[in-house]
């Protein structure tokens, strides 16, 4: 059985607090924002929970924010959106982080956690 969008959502807030920034539901999917400098300590609780196991990373993309939706970008420029999939638990899960520096956007790597994203990084 699918874990549903909102139970996710709750259950991230909960178990990661201050960890991830914001947590959002829009359209059936869940969206995580993490700061970069906790990424990887996230990204590896989010496959070794039994309450979560994303197991799979599907995709890593690279996101400009400059003129996202045609509207001049305020904050970061640059962000990495990972997308995750747990079989255990039939659900998807969007992680997006953003690039601390717009001159040179440079975010920790997720090798270790999962080393598919080698071909993506």
């Amino acid at each position: 059985m699918a874990l549903a969008p909102d139970d996710l959502a709750a259950s991230l807030r909960t178990a990661f607090g201050e960890a991830i920034s914001s947590v959002t539901v829009a359209l059936g999917e869940v969206t995580a924002v993490v700061p970069g400098d906790g990424l990887v300590a996230t990204m590896r609780r989010l496959r070794d929970e039994p309450a979560f196991r994303f197991e799979t990373l599907i995709d890593v993309c690279g996101v400009d924010y400059s003129s996202y939706g045609n509207v001049p970008g305020e904050g970061p420029r640059f962000a990495a959106v990972y997308h995750l999939l747990s079989l255990a638990n039939n659900a998807r899960l969007r992680v997006r982080t953003f690039a601390a520096d717009d001159d040179f956007p440079v975010l920790p790597s997720v090798i270790d956690v999962w080393p598919s994203a080698n071909w993506f990084e």
